[in-house]
């Protein structure tokens, strides 16, 4: 059984469990990016205060080549960020969505 599927199988048991969502988007963008974009769109207002699927978010829609969407997901994960007091996470995301 593949990872992707043991995930799913996981999910099945576990919807609401923010780390597996997270795992299956990640397993996920590594065959099919558009489903992932989509499960990490989900998982920015599913779990709105869960920083690395913003990041995540933002640095596929910048691999894609779309950095006007990778922009605004990576400055509302910066506001997430800040509002936890995670100051290294807004950090990044800061200097990615500079870069872009």
């Amino acid at each position: 059984m593949s990872r992707l599927a043991k995930l799913a199988e996981m999910l099945q048991s576990e919807p609401n469990d923010p780390f597996l969502n997270y795992a299956f988007a990640l397993e996920t963008s590594k065959e099919d990016r558009p489903a992932a974009l989509n499960l990490l769109a989900e998982m920015n207002t599913k779990f709105p205060d869960h920083i690395p699927a913003f990041f995540r978010h933002g640095q596929l829609l910048a691999e894609v080549g779309d950095a006007i969407q990778a922009r605004q997901i990576l400055s509302m994960g910066i506001q997430v960020a800040r509002r936890l007091g995670d100051d290294h996470a807004a950090a990044e995301m800061h200097e990615l969505m500079e870069s872009l």
